[in-house]
């Protein structure tokens, strides 16, 4: 928050007047001199409007001095008492001398409401047999034994036995909890054996039979290093081919094939579709290993279950394991992304040293002053320190920032050079930096030494446990805060309701069903090997569809591409998006680039792009025939404004494809058609706490259709609102309660979801109550399908939110209503009209969907 100080004088003592404005335009009202304060709400959001509603408030005599203002604050839940921090502190069997010191003054700062702590104590899993009571190569054991393993933990064990069996196995266990061990000591046990066996009947040529696959090509060579220190022992090769081996590397690879090769998605992807003589040497794989499986989730995952569908073809089946640090629906998720159902070995509650987490509210200051706070302290304390950020920007400012401040510290992100990157870690590792300001490229278990504190923006719980459990791997006393933001409606959710944070957990989802996606892959299955009659049963309306389009052809009883066309539209996949590529092109070079539909929001003419920590001016914008260019220029660094699209959306229902109801909504699932317009855009001010901007059209408009997934339904009207109010605010009252009611559906799921809202869409059909929420990916992504499951928690938290919110503007403040995706900015919302139809819809109102009419109205997203 800013804190202003003003030449308004006391009217008690006339003394000096302190204001704190908060965010939903309360000020906080103290005076320097004597006891008065008092936080009031004037009906302009004005520094004159607070000072003359606080002299109004004092001739009227309301103002009660004998509190003092931390009372006050206390009584406004803007900060806690001492001694409700002394109760969180000893409902954890901890005492405030018992705490760190980083972890006392947070708790006890007069800036911020804690909203939550937990003292996480060390505890280890159960434990099983020694690895040599096992039938296991004697290197295997030792390996073990050099690393202070003298006995597996019993889900170790437990993993063991279920995949030397040949069961398909996934291994949920804390990050830094022995899951490499567990998957990787009885694949290589198994392998070693086979080898012998192959040796031993005369067999000299060595095949590859594993594959491990990692999500990113750091890790993939982080883990290299782990896994070899057991292979080596037991005369097993590994070795990593990837887009960063090296042309020598990968002759030598084909030519002497290690047992093991770990690799990537994207890798195999390309090397299967066209033929080449790697794709040829993993024909004989048995055992593939799916690290971080969590990472496969939305449009990415739903290409890696296709790609896992090839690989079987190719290798003619094969066991698999996956692993992952938590994820909620490990069964259901993991029988989507192979196909098959497998083991399931859960760990719960393995640490290695106490944690202290602490979740904190900023009441007094802003959310990147909370966090700027922490790292000076946890660092001048002798912390090795990661800030979590879940932007790009997020992360550069706080290493901005913290080195203004003369903190040694770097940025760690997607977008920066690998060798880069590597610099960064070793330099961590070597005690030369104090912190990382990182994105999620740090959740993954790269080896980047000791740390002991971590600092993160607010993400699902799992997650925070994966961001947690980089610190105290070597068994010390760590600490951790999550920091939630002042002006967004979930963290003012969990303020109020702490203990549901503990309890969402992020699940995974994929669609299998998206049929862009699925074009794509049974075309790149033709090009792996000929379809043959039979194959992809599920999928024969999308086999007659490529032939129908002279991209496919049968021929006898087997179906091959036509190589020419259907190449071209390969060209066009890319398995971490869905296709349909605009490239980003500066000087004439191509920087980047993005999928449609995100690409015309994110560079339509004007736009303000951020790309490699720099700030670029889209020029132009072309899209044409599924693949488009967009030319930027840079900015100046102090140039005052970013930009938000303008979007009209239109969606007509192709097909229902399941329904059902909700308290006594009629809800459907649908594949939809969305007619997207961009029509112009916003200019907001950097660093201005605004949803709101200047609007400017676009001289030539872009348009682009596209079909995805999604569900719609019809919300109560606001009835009693309505009865009061004048004939002529009916229309805009209406229409602007179904567009308040978008928006904290899906804002409001958020955590319910694992961060869903992100990868949906959302229109409210002016004043018919008809309210639509689609993936924003062609062909769709999983993510309206997470929501539509849970559609009876999101309503509920929808109406807590908008209940709970202190502001008094009809049209609500970034805490309830407002959504910072918004393609209507912001505009037509009814706070108290939205939280009617939500309290209509949890009370039962039985609505059915209509037939949509352009008589109801234009679209608001």
């Amino acid at each position: 928050m800013t804190i202003l100080l003003h030449r308004f004088r006391c009217p008690n003592c006339k003394g000096k007047l302190k204001l704190r404005r908060l965010f939903d335009s309360r000020y906080i009202v103290e005076c320097e001199r004597c006891d008065l304060n008092r936080i009031i709400k004037p009906q302009l959001d004005s520094n004159d409007e607070a000072y003359l509603k606080l002299l109004a408030d004092y001739d009227e005599g309301s103002i009660d001095n004998s509190e003092g203002i931390d009372k006050l604050l206390t009584s406004e839940k803007i900060i806690r008492s001492e001694a409700e921090i002394d109760e969180l502190i000893s409902s954890n069997y901890v005492t405030k001398d018992d705490l760190p010191r980083i972890v006392r003054e947070s708790l006890l700062s007069k800036m911020d409401y804690v909203v939550a702590y937990r003292n996480l104590m060390a505890d280890k899993p159960d434990m099983g047999s020694r690895p040599s009571e096992f039938k296991l190569m004697n290197g295997i054991s030792d390996v073990l034994k050099d690393s202070g393993i003298s006995r597996l933990y019993a889900f170790q064990e437990e993993a063991w036995k279920n995949i030397m069996n040949g069961r398909n196995v996934v291994i949920v266990a804390p990050t830094g909890g022995g899951k490499t061990e567990a998957f990787a000591c009885p694949i290589f046990a198994i392998i070693a054996d086979e080898v012998k066996k192959s040796q031993f009947s005369g067999s000299e040529n060595r095949v590859v039979r594993s594959l491990f696959i990692y999500p990113t090509k750091a890790l993939a060579r982080d883990q290299l290093h782990k896994l070899e220190k057991i292979a080596s022992r037991i005369n097993i090769s590994i070795k990593v081919f990837d887009g960063d081996t090296s042309s020598r590397d990968k002759v030598n690879i084909v030519d002497n094939p290690p047992d093991i090769i770990i690799t990537n998605f994207d890798t195999l992807h390309y090397h299967l579709i066209h033929r080449t003589k790697f794709s040829q040497l993993i024909s004989t794989v048995s055992y593939i290993v799916v690290d971080e499986i969590h990472v496969y989730t939305g449009i990415f995952g739903t290409n890696v279950h296709f790609i896992l569908r090839r690989l079987k073809r190719i290798c003619r089946g094969f066991q698999w394991i996956g692993a992952s640090a938590t994820i909620e629906n490990a069964g259901d998720f993991s029988s989507q992304l192979f196909g098959d159902s497998p083991k399931i070995i859960d760990v719960k509650g393995f640490r290695k040293g106490i944690l202290h987490l602490a979740m904190i509210f900023p009441s007094l200051r802003s959310h990147r002053s909370l966090i700027l706070g922490i790292l000076r302290r946890s660092v001048s304390d002798g912390y090795r320190t990661i800030v979590f950020s879940n932007s790009h920007l997020g992360a550069e400012l706080t290493g901005f920032y913290g080195k203004r401040d003369g903190i040694a510290i770097a940025v760690h992100r997607a977008g920066l050079l690998p060798t880069n990157r590597k610099i960064i870690e070793e330099q961590f590792k070597k005690g030369i930096l104090k912190a990382i300001a990182a994105t999620p490229t740090l959740e993954l278990g790269i080896d980047i030494g000791s740390v002991d504190a971590i600092i993160s923006d607010l993400v699902p719980l799992n997650r925070l446990i994966q961001r947690t459990g980089r610190a105290g791997r070597r068994g010390q006393e760590s600490v951790a805060f999550l920091a939630l933001r002042e002006n967004d409606p979930i963290s003012q959710y969990y303020k109020n309701h702490p203990d549901d944070y503990f309890s969402d957990i992020q699940p995974g989802y994929i669609d299998p069903n998206n049929e862009v996606i699925a074009d794509l892959h049974i075309l790149a299955a033709s090009f792996d090997k000929p379809i043959y009659l039979g194959e992809f049963p599920e999928y024969l309306e999308n086999i007659t569809r490529l032939e129908r389009n002279g991209l496919l052809k049968t021929v006898d009883d087997r179906i091959i591409p036509e190589y020419k066309s259907a190449l071209s539209v390969l060209k066009s996949l890319d398995i971490r998006g869905s296709g349909e590529r605009v490239s980003i092109r500066f000087l004439g070079k191509k920087m980047g680039e993005r999928s449609m539909p995100q690409a015309m929001e994110e560079l339509h003419p004007e736009a303000i792009y951020f790309l490699g920590g720099n700030r670029y001016k889209s020029q132009s914008f072309q899209f044409t025939s599924g693949s488009g260019h967009a030319d930027i220029q840079k900015i100046p660094s102090n140039y005052p404004y970013y930009t938000k699209p303008l979007i009209h959306e239109w969606p007509t229902i192709v097909k229902v494809l399941d329904r059902k109801t909700v308290y006594g909504v009629d809800v459907s699932y649908c594949n939809l058609m969305i007619d997207k317009t961009v029509m112009g855009y916003v200019n907001l001010k950097i660093g201005v706490d605004s949803k709101v901007g200047q609007r400017i059209s676009l001289e030539n408009q872009i348009s682009y259709k596209f079909v995805t997934k999604g569900f719609t339904l019809r919300a109560p009207y606001p009835r009693n609102i309505l009865d009061v109010s004048q004939e002529e605010q009916i229309d805009h009252i209406t229409t602007s309660s179904f567009h308040a009611t978008e928006h904290l559906v899906i804002e409001g799921s958020n955590m319910i979801t694992g961060g869903a809202s992100q990868d949906m869409g959302g229109i409210s059909l002016g004043n018919s109550g008809m309210i639509f929420v689609h993936d924003s990916s062609r062909g769709g992504n999983g993510a309206s399908k997470a929501l539509y499951d849970r559609l009876e928690k999101a309503f509920s938290r929808a109406f807590q939110i908008v209940l709970e919110c202190q502001c008094t503007s009809l049209n609500g403040c970034p805490r309830c209503t407002y959504s910072y995706r918004c393609g209507n900015n912001n505009d037509y919302l009814h706070k108290e009209a939205s939280q009617e139809v939500l309290q209509r819809i949890l009370d039962g109102e039985e609505t059915t969907i209509e037939e949509i009419e352009e008589e109801s109205g234009p679209p608001y997203v």
